[in-house]
């Protein structure tokens, strides 16, 4: 009798040992979340006149891209702050000054790591250091 008790004591250990081990590999990597923020211009308390700019993070490579959508001679702009390597906020900047219907695209060369939180705006302003204009936020996680 008592070597029945060892023997299903052990089939028991084995098979959640086996368990365990396909719950584990069956266990996704962390996985980002893309995000797309829109600035929309001439907002009354009804509606919004237009689309002035898009902006869109892209958590697989850490990608981003400012679109301007409306010919009203602004610059579509766009900030993503993250946390970096480090432990220090960053704030990288990008913008699409070549009228309505481009788009630029950022990120090459950064590195956000993995499961960190990824804020984004996105406005429109008048020239360079015009104040920036229906700005819109939205998150993501990298």
């Amino acid at each position: 009798m008592g070597n029945r008790v060892s023997i299903f004591r052990n089939a028991i250990t084995v098979g959640g040992a086996a368990t365990a081990a396909i719950i584990l590999a069956a266990t996704p990597s962390l996985a980002g979340t893309d995000v797309i923020v829109t600035s929309f211009g001439g907002c009354s308390q009804v509606a919004c006149a237009y689309t002035a700019a898009t902006g869109t993070f892209i958590s697989n490579g850490d990608d981003w891209k400012i679109c301007d959508n409306y010919a009203d001679g602004e610059r579509a702009k766009m900030s993503v702050t993250f946390i970096n390597d480090n432990g220090s906020t960053e704030t990288d900047y990008t913008e699409a000054t070549g009228g309505a219907g481009t788009c630029v695209t950022g990120g090459v060369g950064v590195d956000i790591p993995e499961g960190n939180r990824v804020t984004v705006k996105v406005w429109h302003q008048n020239g360079s250091v015009g104040t920036p204009m229906d700005v819109s936020t939205g998150h993501g996680t990298a």
